[in-house]
């Protein structure tokens, strides 16, 4: 199954180390990673496999891990059920103009280098058409479990409009 994990760490490289070290370990089969620095702290996206069944171990433990500021962790899921998109659009930069076109009051929550994570605050169920959602580049999801809550995010290497 489909997961989106996003993370904040301390700005030390060698918890980056180990957050690859226990992705490795716990089996994640990682699809697309994006890392972000800022002055203070790292931020980690991730999209990976993993059974359902392990996810809710791999978020506690990251949680716990050292250095470890915030997990969240967001589950794919079908298009009407879905109040975020993950978008890759370091091959289309028409992708993210499209989701921000079908949805104005859409948010980016994380950017990194043609990656996003936007949130739909009306969620997808509202009614709203966004042809084209099951194309490759878009990734529906719902968020399973927040270890702390960021009201806004700092991005780094977001276009700007």
């Amino acid at each position: 199954m489909q997961w989106l994990l996003t993370l904040e760490s301390d700005r030390d490289p060698i918890v980056l180390c180990r957050l690859m070290n226990i992705f490795r370990r716990k089996g994640l089969d990682i699809e697309t990673l994006a890392l972000n620095a800022k002055a203070e702290s790292y931020s980690l996206m991730a999209v990976v496999e993993s059974p359902k069944t392990d996810v809710d171990h791999i978020f506690h433990f990251l949680r716990e891990s050292s250095g470890v500021l915030s997990v969240a962790y967001y589950r794919h899921e079908p298009a009407q059920d879905a109040s975020f998109i993950f978008v890759e659009s370091a091959e289309n930069p028409e992708n993210i103009k499209r989701i921000q076109e079908a949805f104005p009051e859409s948010k980016v929550v994380f950017a990194s280098h043609g990656k996003y994570l936007v949130e739909i605050p009306s969620g997808l169920s509202s009614g709203a058409q966004f042809p084209g959602l099951e194309e490759t580049g878009f990734l529906p999801l719902s968020r399973v479990r927040a270890s702390q809550h960021h009201p806004q995010m700092e991005l780094v290497g977001a276009a700007s409009n």
